[in-house]
């Protein structure tokens, strides 16, 4: 039943914030929204196989061509577990490929990756973002200070579901807790761009953990 209700509910909240903010907010939850996807994709297309070819003898271009309809259909499903089998195998084959011995069940990858799919990935550090976003967007003051204890908190509570850490962030920064509507409304778009970054994650952990 639960979960045949999470639907429309993120509906009502989407719409009930869109309903109410005014043309100054949208402006600033336009800035969130361009920033979380610019960064995503910086990650994703850049960072990662720049990092992947750093760390072993693959090149960058190669990883994007052999993940890219992979990491299509993260984007366009927004749901990472789906493409982890396929994750596996192209990882596989690009190991295959960099000279790594054929691998066989057990392999690296097969272990690699399900052992760090619950653990903080690319998409759930990015959502920490939202805690500076909403602090900023709330006109609380936040200092730098403030940071590494806000990064430590945020790296452990991630470990469980984002949203139950982000009410907890929220209020271990002492914002206003109703900002967090914002993620949900905003949740629609980014977590397309998370899962984009997350499964690009998984493919770098596969290769340079290997």
């Amino acid at each position: 039943l639960v979960v045949r209700l999470t639907p429309l509910g993120l509906f009502a909240i989407a719409a009930h914030t869109a309903g109410t903010l005014d043309l100054d907010q949208v402006a600033r939850l336009r800035v969130y929204l361009i920033a979380y996807g610019a960064m995503a994709l910086l990650l994703s297309l850049w960072v990662f196989p720049g990092l992947v070819a750093c760390l072993t003898p693959i090149p960058a271009r190669r990883v994007l061509q052999a993940t890219q309809d992979v990491l299509i259909t993260a984007f366009m499903t927004a749901d990472l577990f789906i493409v982890l089998p396929t994750l596996i195998e192209r990882s596989k084959l690009l190991l295959a490929e960099a000279g790594h011995p054929e691998p066989g069940e057990g392999s690296p990858p097969d272990v690699i990756v399900p052992a760090f799919y619950n653990f903080p990935h690319a998409a759930k550090m990015l959502s920490l973002s939202f805690v500076l976003f909403a602090a900023w967007y709330s006109e609380t003051a936040l200092g730098v200070a403030e940071y590494p204890r806000l990064a430590a908190a945020g790296i452990v509570s991630l470990f469980g579901s984002i949203n139950v850490s982000l009410p907890f962030l929220l209020d271990f920064a002492r914002v206003p807790a109703d900002t967090f509507q914002l993620f949900v409304a905003t949740g629609v778009l980014n977590s397309r761009f998370g899962t984009l970054a997350a499964a690009m994650h998984m493919v770098v952990l596969a290769l340079a953990g290997t």
